[in-house]
């Protein structure tokens, strides 16, 4: 019942992450679909390996999502001269 709840959100925030055109939003969406993906990996894989394995791509796509993050940030105050 759980991983069915877990996929529906990652369902509807994907959709989400499709449709919306603010990137800043676009990374939150993004960022409960790697979060929700850990969770899946961690109630499927029922040994150490697969906690090792949920951790681990819980960690690399907090990193990614928070470097990606800090980027769109220092965007919005670029200069634009194509305009």
């Amino acid at each position: 019942m759980v991983e069915e709840i877990i996929i529906i959100i990652v369902i509807i925030m994907a959709i989400r992450a499709i449709l919306t055109r603010n990137k800043a939003e676009r990374m939150l969406y993004i960022n409960v679909i790697s979060f929700g993906v850990a969770a899946l990996i961690a109630f499927s894989v029922n040994t150490p390996f697969g906690l090792i394995l949920s951790i681990t791509f819980f960690i690399t796509s907090s990193i990614g999502s928070s470097a990606i993050s800090y980027t769109l940030n220092r965007l919005d105050n670029e200069i634009v001269l194509d305009e």
